[in-house]
């Protein structure tokens, strides 16, 4: 008819069904990397002193900017940073004891925006969703859109002790695939138990200063806008990491502060870089490299995830609007 060529209803879901597998394919094996441009490989930084840092209490620090002329004592508004008295949610019960520990300053709450990347092809904008209250807790919640199947959902959810974020709940949902969940049980004295749903069998023993996935970035963020003098070029930090399935040390290498363009949606801005080191023969195939922006407050600026298959997930800082809500 006209030239137009018409399709039968039993070939349009015949095409349907073949879009939806090979999508769905893509999602969870990945084509092979002659199909698609990968992402761009990063630079090995090699560091041959290592100065390891271990778990250490912290101490919550009062924010340093200049309060304004009129301020309401329990706002939260960016650039105030969150006030906080030292002993909140540590080890004293709450009851405002001083703590002696490294100075730890939460990063204000807000919204920031990133471009998403998957296996180096654009997706859509993402965004981090940060709110903490030192007496009610935090919230950190990831959010990358994929079109046809679904959005990649994190969420880390928990409270702040005498160690930094302490984290209850991590979520993980991607696309089409079952939530995941690690469960943090404390006992109020730093230690506890954890649940993984995808081993509910075992029980794993909480060590102190435990983060998760998600919580690390803003546990990095929150020790360096204590003190940025800390974690120099070559210092190690180890940090156990609850994972989905199992616990482990995580160790994270400073690359040190430099103005860099590795942001470059941002341009040329002053950057600590911490990248995850091998432990296991494994390992060496995972990356896990943070940027965190100094004139930000430290909130994460660039994120590269990439697993042993190769496949990565990368996030490019863009923009930043303040929120002051409380986590709910």
């Amino acid at each position: 008819m006209n030239g137009l060529l018409i399709l039968k209803p039993r070939s349009i879901v015949l095409i349907a069904i073949l879009v939806s597998v090979l999508g769905h394919l893509y999602l969870f094996v990945g084509f092979p990397s002659f199909l698609f441009s990968k992402a761009t490989p990063l630079e090995e930084n090699v560091v041959a002193e290592l100065r390891v840092e271990p778990v250490r209490k912290v101490q919550l620090s009062k924010p340093t900017a200049p309060a304004p002329t009129v301020r309401d004592e329990s706002s939260n508004a960016v650039g105030d940073g969150v006030k906080i008295e030292a002993g909140d949610g540590g080890d004293n019960g709450g009851q405002g004891g001083e703590q002696a520990g490294q100075p730890f300053r939460l990063p204000d709450p807000g919204i920031y925006y990133y471009d998403a990347y998957l296996d180096g092809q654009y997706l859509q904008s993402a965004s981090i969703e940060w709110q903490v209250d030192a007496k009610n807790g935090y919230r950190l919640y990831i959010n990358i859109p994929y079109a046809f199947f679904g959005p990649f959902i994190f969420e880390s959810r928990g409270k702040i002790d005498a160690y930094g974020l302490a984290p209850d709940f991590y979520v993980e949902h991607l696309g089409s695939r079952p939530v995941r969940v690690t469960r943090f049980d404390r006992d109020g004295t730093g230690g506890g138990k954890l649940f993984f749903s995808q081993k509910p069998e075992e029980l794993k023993d909480i060590p102190p200063g435990t983060q998760d996935r998600l919580s690390l970035m803003m546990q990095l963020a929150s020790l360096l806008g204590g003190n940025d003098k800390i974690d120099e070029k070559g210092t190690v930090r180890e940090i156990p990491i609850a994972n989905l399935d199992k616990l482990e040390i995580w160790r994270f290498q400073s690359q040190g502060e430099e103005l860099s363009d590795a942001i470059f949606t941002m341009g040329p801005m002053v950057l600590r870089h911490y990248k995850r080191l091998p432990v296991k023969e494994q390992d060496l195939k995972r990356r896990n490299d943070i940027w965190l922006i100094k004139d930000f407050g430290w909130i994460p600026g660039r994120v590269r995830l990439e697993n042993e298959k190769g496949r990565t997930i990368e996030l490019f800082f863009k923009q930043l609007d303040p929120i002051a809500d409380q986590p709910k």
